[in-house]
């Protein structure tokens, strides 16, 4: 383009003619004149050259068998070594290249099939109110400082760039209907809209023509808060791209570094505030703060129901010999009054509450993620059935949080005396004067042999004031002559020895 450049100026510049022109430049005549006289000087597109190929021969056959490939199951579909093996049996006339020219070809025409639709982001213009769900996995530290795994759940709302994130023990639909019951609430309102991905907690079924069977449990969360669930086609979370970076940015700002957690409602409550701390910050794109811009969402949202959503599912269980239920992988403990009959559990995300068949509160227990190896038990509610069997009390779990001066005393006296003392301490604990007992017992311990009537009474002089009987006076009580006592005579009879001494 240069030497062109320079034979138009001359031309222009100096009003040469074309052979003085040539004789300076060094170039042909016909090449000046070409460009002296061009006005079109627009890029030219021009298509690549196909060139022949060895493998033109069977290039219909190889795109026949791979269009025919779309109706099989995607795993018995030919490979690039099949389509060669196979034109090297049925064909092998036509077939003039090696394995690996049929291989690429292969791929090639495997991937323009495939492209029913461009495989490229799609920039959308999100109204304000509607929201996107996902979870992410953190870890987090106990009290004990054991990590652990929890799943944060992310509510973002694309049009504004705001999120709320709620930590959760599991992706169960309890701790996901709460969890968004949390933001709901914390926001004050609930959003037209919300996008989630194809969860089982959610779907329980993706119907032919693209509708969805929603889970029971869920459905009714929707229908309370009266918002509409859209859900990403399968296998295309990029749909949500929104929530998907917000799940990431949470992760490294909110959890960094690993948190440690000994109430999980506490610290959600302080998660949320979090949330809105981190909001006063630009958009993006846009020179605004996004907690302004998501109080354009808020005005979108729909109001929050009247009565408050109970989340919870119950279901039917059977109990065994000792009172206890299966439940997610743990045995759980109901009450000594119930064995093998059937119960109602009500779960939540964090607890699981047992209920006899007029659905009356039996016992109430914390929800356990983990698999345990032995049985979750309220032991105490259990004690009344033990009294009866006094030998089996240094057998069970509870036994062993005793104090150690109360392990000691059963387990150096007999099962008669036992059975006494369970008698006298057992509504003791019940009524949670377990340290009155074991100062009681202690002082026994010192000062005489210990039995179950002698402890009694050391417990009740220690824990119940004196008790004083009224005076009582009949016809028949003689008359109370009042005595005053005279030590004189003492004192002259001390002086006379006095005298004598």
């Amino acid at each position: 383009m240069e030497k062109i450049q320079h034979i138009t100026s001359i031309d222009k510049f100096e009003n040469l003619s074309i052979r003085e022109i040539c004789r300076r430049t060094g170039k042909h005549y016909e090449t000046v004149k070409k460009y002296l006289n061009k006005e079109d000087w627009n890029a030219e597109l021009k298509s690549k050259r196909v060139y022949p190929s060895k493998l033109d021969p069977v290039k219909p056959i190889i795109v026949d068998w791979l269009t025919d490939d779309l109706k099989a199951p995607r795993k018995q579909r030919h490979t690039g070594t099949r389509v060669y093996n196979r034109l090297k049996a049925e064909h092998s006339k036509l077939l003039e290249v090696g394995m690996q020219s049929v291989i690429n070809y292969v791929a090639k025409i495997k991937k323009e099939l495939s492209k029913t639709a461009y495989d490229c982001a799609i920039y959308g213009d999100h109204p304000f109110g509607e929201a996107q769900l996902d979870f992410g996995v953190v870890v987090v530290k106990n009290g004990q400082n054991v990590t652990k795994t929890y799943f944060e759940l992310v509510m973002s709302f694309p049009a504004s760039n705001g999120s709320y994130t709620q930590l959760c023990k599991s992706q169960n639909q309890e701790c996901l209907l709460q969890a968004m019951q949390n933001i709901f609430n914390y926001m004050g309102g609930v959003p037209k809209r919300i996008l989630f991905d194809n969860m089982s907690t959610a779907v329980a079924k993706i119907l032919k023509n693209g509708q969805r069977t929603l889970a029971n449990g869920f459905a009714r969360f929707t229908l309370h808060h009266r918002f509409d669930s859209v859900f990403c086609n399968p296998n295309a979370g990029n749909e949500k791209g929104s929530v998907e970076n917000k799940v990431g940015y949470t992760r490294r700002n909110l959890f960094v570094p690993i948190p440690k957690i000994t109430d999980l409602a506490k610290y959600n409550e302080q998660l949320l505030i979090l949330c809105d701390e981190d909001m006063k910050r630009d958009h993006y794109k846009i020179k605004e703060q996004i907690c302004d811009l998501l109080e354009n969402d808020k005005e979108c949202f729909l109001p929050l129901p009247n009565t408050p959503f109970k989340v919870s599912k119950l279901e039917k269980v059977k109990t065994d010999k000792y009172s206890f239920f299966p439940f997610d992988n743990n045995t759980y403990s109901s009450n000594p009054s119930y064995p093998k009959e059937d119960l109602w559990i009500e779960i939540t995300a964090d607890e699981i509450r047992v209920l006899n068949e007029k659905y009356e509160l039996v016992t109430v227990h914390n929800r356990s993620y983990e698999i345990l190896t032995k049985p979750i038990v309220h032991w105490i509610e259990y004690l009344p059935a033990i009294v009866r069997k006094p030998f089996s009390f240094m057998h069970v779990e509870y036994f062993k949080t005793l104090p150690d001066i109360w392990q000691s005393y059963f387990k150096n006296n007999d099962r008669v005396e036992n059975r006494k003392m369970l008698d006298v301490l057992v509504p003791l604990i019940l009524e949670s004067k377990l340290d009155e007992a074991t100062t009681a017992l202690e002082i026994m311990d010192k000062n005489a042999p210990t039995d179950a009537d002698s402890f009694l009474a050391c417990y009740r002089s220690l824990t119940e004031d004196p008790i004083y009987l009224p005076e009582v006076i009949t016809v028949n009580t003689p008359p109370q002559i009042p005595y005053v006592s005279d030590l004189s005579i003492y004192t002259s009879l001390m002086g006379l020895q006095e005298e004598v001494m």
